[in-house]
C-alpha cells in the first residue's frame, strides 16, 4: 500500500517536473484577418408532408449564391451551391417589400398535420429580420410571394414550376 501511494505521487510529480525542464517558446502572435461571412437576405424552407410533397432549403445571399439542402421528392437532393443573378436577389427583396412582409404575422397554422409548411425568413441589409411560418390560412399577398419565389428557386434544382 505504501509503495502504491508512492508510486501514485510520483506519476502527478513527474509530468510537472517535465514541464518545468522543457520550457517552450512562445510564437510570436500574429494577426490574422478573419473575413465577416456575408448574412443570408432570405431563408426559404419548404417542409415535407405525408404525401409527396417537395422539401428543400434555400438559403440566398445578396451576392447571388444560394446554399440548397434538398431533402425530399426533389430532383437536385443533398447539399449544393448554386447561383442566381444578384438583380433577381434584389427583386426578391423588393417583392417582400412590396407585399409588406415585415408586418404580416410569424404563424400561419391550423391544426392539419399532414400538410406541407414553408417558412420564409427575410433579412434585407440593415434591416431587421423577419420570419414567416405558413401553411394554413395563408393570406392572398402571401400566396403569391410564395409563388413568386418558388418561380425563382424550383427551376435551379430542375424542379418545374407550379401555376
Amino acid at each position: 500500500m505504501r509503495y502504491l501511494l508512492w508510486l501514485l505521487a510520483f506519476s502527478l510529480a513527474l509530468p510537472a517536473c517535465a514541464q518545468r525542464k522543457l520550457p517552450r517558446k512562445a510564437k510570436p502572435a500574429t494577426a490574422v484577418a478573419t473575413p465577416k461571412t456575408q448574412e443570408p437576405v432570405l431563408v426559404y424552407q419548404r417542409t415535407p408532408c405525408y404525401g409527396r410533397c417537395p422539401a428543400y432549403t434555400a438559403t440566398v445571399y445578396a451576392d447571388g449564391r444560394v446554399e440548397y439542402d434538398g431533402q425530399r421528392f426533389v430532383p437536385l437532393l443533398g447539399k449544393h451551391t448554386l447561383s442566381l443573378p444578384p438583380a433577381q436577389v434584389a427583386d426578391m427583396l423588393a417583392e417582400a417589400k412590396r407585399i409588406n412582409f415585415s408586418a404580416l404575422a410569424d404563424q400561419y397554422a391550423g391544426h392539419t398535420t399532414d400538410l406541407p409548411a414553408t417558412l420564409i425568413t427575410v433579412h434585407p441589409a440593415g434591416q431587421p429580420l423577419h420570419a414567416v411560418y405558413a401553411s394554413e390560412g395563408i393570406p392572398e399577398n402571401l400566396q403569391g410571394y410564395i409563388k413568386y419565389l418558388n418561380s425563382r428557386l424550383d427551376p435551379l434544382t430542375g424542379m418545374s414550376v407550379e401555376k
